[in-house]
Parts: structure tokens; C-alpha cells; sequence
């Protein structure tokens, strides 16, 4: 016996909100392949090799090879280190082992601060770039690295930190752990080379 085409049921495949419900399925699985090659790099464009140009440096930050002018930048110095360099922020010690000014850009340089945190606590605490601040000309601004480590319970961890200031700026003011406006800062004096 043949069945009416009328009364015979259709697959969810040949009924519109059955299409529409596919076809949102594929452009979502589709869109979420794109964003995970997308963060693999495989989309990101190549720059063309330089003779001058930026090169990475042991901070992490970018370092000019040489001016517009052809001149190299002064070279990296280091800074002499405060009587203080020991800030305890809640369970946790932050200690500051060296200070240099490395040249960044004709009219920039970048203060590279190398920092030892000790977690007291009986918990994981963050050890990461938010809790540093440098205040200059009366502003504060944040680190231009990202550091952003967990460090376990009763251990220490050595890290750098790194702002991108004017080349003019004399001094600053590091605020480690306890960030923010009207905080405790230590001087660093940005001109002086350590002797």
C-alpha cells in the first residue's frame, strides 16, 4: 500500500527550521575553526626582514638598532639601586635586584627592573605585571611586558618589569604590590649610572 505524500513525515533535513538550525551549526563550527587557526598565527603577516629595525632583548621589550639618523642609540646602563629596595605588600615580599635604562626610541627608553617576590602565604598568589607601577612627571603607568606567573605557597620567583618612559625623565617612583595613586614609592634615579 502506498502511503499519501501529504501524510508521510519528512526528515528535520527537508523542513526550514530543520535548514536553518544546520546551517547555524556549520557557521558556528566554522567561525570557531577560524578563531583557533587564527590564534595559531597561521592569518598573521610575515614583516619583510630589515637591516634596521627592531630586535628583541633580554627584557622582552624592542630595542632599535639604529636611529632615522643612522647614529646608534646610547647603550644600555645600569642604575644604582636606592638604600631601599624591599616592599612587603599582605603575605608577600617584593625585592628589587637591578635597575638598568636601555635605549627604545629616539625620544623613549625603557627601565628595566629585575624583581624577586617571596609568597609567605599558605596559598598560589599572582606574581604578574599589575602589581608594579612607575610614576613619572606625576603619572603613573603600567608595565609595558606582560609578566603574569603563579607562585606556589612559601617560594620565591625572580621576574622582570619593564616601562617605556620619556628619555628626559630624571627619576621615578616604583610602586611594587600596594599600586595605585598616593601609594608608597622607591626613587630610582634614571640619569645616574651606577659606579
Amino acid at each position: 500500500m502506498s502511503g499519501d505524500p501529504q501524510s508521510e513525515s519528512k526528515g528535520w533535513w527537508q523542513t526550514l527550521p530543520g535548514l536553518l538550525t544546520a546551517a547555524a551549526a556549520v557557521l558556528t563550527a566554522g567561525t570557531g575553526l577560524l578563531v583557533a587557526v587564527h590564534q595559531t598565527g597561521l592569518f598573521s603577516r610575515s614583516a619583510p626582514a630589515q637591516t634596521q629595525g627592531p630586535s628583541q632583548f633580554a627584557g622582552g621589550g624592542t630595542q632599535p638598532i639604529a636611529s632615522s639618523s643612522g647614529a646608534p642609540p646610547s647603550s644600555s646602563r645600569p642604575v644604582s639601586l636606592p638604600q631601599i629596595t624591599e616592599v612587603k605588600s599582605g603575605q608577600a615580599v617584593y625585592k628589587l635586584l637591578s635597575a638598568s635604562v636601555d635605549p627604545y626610541s629616539l625620544d623613549k627608553v625603557s627601565v628595566h627592573l629585575t624583581v624577586r617576590m617571596t609568597n609567605n602565604g599558605s596559598y598560589p598568589t599572582n606574581f604578574w605585571a599589575d602589581s608594579f607601577r612607575l610614576l613619572v612627571d606625576g603619572t603613573l603607568q603600567a608595565p609595558s611586558n606582560y609578566l603574569n606567573d603563579l607562585l606556589p605557597a612559601n617560594s620565591a620567583k625572580q621576574g622582570d618589569v619593564e616601562f617605556v618612559v620619556p628619555a628626559a625623565a630624571s627619576t621615578a617612583g616604583l610602586q611594587m604590590g600596594d599600586v595605585g595613586d598616593g601609594k608608597p614609592t622607591i626613587t630610582l634615579n634614571l640619569q645616574n649610572p651606577q659606579h
